[in-house]
C-alpha cells in the first residue's frame, strides 16, 4: 500500500477492502499508474519523481500534465510531495532519478 497526501492506494482488492483506500496502484518497470476504485487510470508517478495527472483524450491517447490528481488532492508543500513520491517509487522497487 502506498500513501500520497494522506490518501491510501492499494495493490489489490484484498488491500482495498482491508483499509480506507481511495484507489489502486499498478507498478510497472519504470512507472506507477494510479487508478480510481473502478481501476481507470487517473495519474502516474514517473521515475523522475513527477506525480502527474493522466487524462484520456477522445482519440484514445493519454495526456499527462502536472495538474493535481483529484483522488490525491493538492499538496501544501512541494518537499513533502517529493518525499512521498520517492517513498512510493522505492516501495515498488523502481529506481528514481532526481533531475
Amino acid at each position: 500500500m502506498i500513501t500520497l497526501n494522506g490518501k491510501k492506494f492499494a495493490l489489490n482488492k484484498a488491500e482495498f477492502d482491508g483499509g480506507d483506500c481511495v484507489g489502486f496502484y499498478k507498478p510497472y518497470k519504470h512507472v506507477i499508474n494510479l487508478l480510481n476504485p473502478q481501476r481507470f487510470k487517473v495519474g502516474v508517478i514517473s521515475p523522475n519523481c513527477v506525480l502527474g495527472l493522466a487524462t484520456k483524450l477522445s482519440c484514445g491517447r493519454w495526456w499527462y500534465t502536472y495538474g493535481d490528481i483529484e483522488l490525491v488532492g493538492p499538496y501544501d508543500c512541494y518537499a513533502h510531495k517529493i518525499v512521498e513520491v520517492v517513498r512510493a517509487l522505492e516501495y515498488c522497487g523502481i529506481k528514481y532519478r532526481r533531475t
